[in-house]
Formats: structure tokens, sequence, C-alpha cells
């Protein structure tokens, strides 16, 4: 069995007054709602987290992708990827979730992906990159 460490990065600052007069901010989070001062404070935090799983034995980090909500603040999971391969050294780092409809071409997604592998010294494992392949119909 090998244990994952895995986090959506909420948005802890939420003010849950204001946020229950709108639709739903866990699916759609108005931006007047966030604050970019706390929005950083909160990734150094998340960050930390996730680089702590390693000195505490887990043999990944599952990092995934969620949009313009106050669940989860990782639009570009790739992004923290290589902020936490700056931050690691054996830890598997899982990209789980990119999607791919999203951006014009899906190549430049597997090229970033296969740059963070060149990057963290081949600690991001197939099985994560085959969720975007198979999604995505990209065969390598």
């Amino acid at each position: 069995m090998k244990l994952v460490s895995f986090h959506l990065m909420p948005y802890r600052p939420l003010d849950l007054e204001e946020a229950a007069k709108h639709r739903s901010p866990w699916v759609v989070l108005p931006n007047h709602m966030y604050d970019p001062v706390l929005g950083a404070e909160e990734y150094d935090r998340h960050i930390d987290a996730l680089v702590y799983a390693e000195e505490l034995g887990f043999d990944a980090i599952g990092v995934n992708e969620h949009h313009q909500t106050a669940y989860g603040l990782m639009p570009a999971p790739n992004l923290i990827a290589s902020a936490l391969i700056q931050r690691t050294k054996r830890v598997q780092i899982a990209i789980l979730g990119r999607a791919l409809p999203l951006v014009n071409n899906p190549i430049y997604i597997a090229e970033e992906f296969a740059m963070l592998d060149n990057l963290s010294k081949d600690l991001i494992p197939e099985r994560a990159n085959a969720v975007v392949e198979h999604r995505s119909g990209v065969v390598h």
C-alpha cells in the first residue's frame, strides 16, 4: 500500500455569512470575495502542508484542478507541482484531473508534464499522467 497526501487547497478566509448570499461559492466564487493577500498566505500554508507530507513518510502528494471556487485554489495543478518539486526530494507528485478541454492545445500540457517529470528527476508517476492522456485521447 502507498500513502498519498491529497489536498484541495480550500480558501479558508471565506466569509461564510457573505458567501451564503450567493448561488454557490463552492461551485462559483465571486471574485470580490477573494483577497489576494490572504490568498497568497493560503498558498504558502497549503504548500507547506504538502511538503510536510514527505517528512511524515507519505509516498506521494496528490494535486488536482479546481477553477474559481472556495473549494479549491488550484486552477493549474502543474504550477503547484512545480513549487513542490523545488521543496521535496523523494516523494512522488501525482497531478490528477488536469482538464484538457479548457486549453487550446493539450500538447502544451503534455510538454509541461514532461518538463515537470524531468525537473523532478522522474517523480511524476505515469498513472497520474495516464488520467490526462485518457481524457484527451493523446497516446504516447
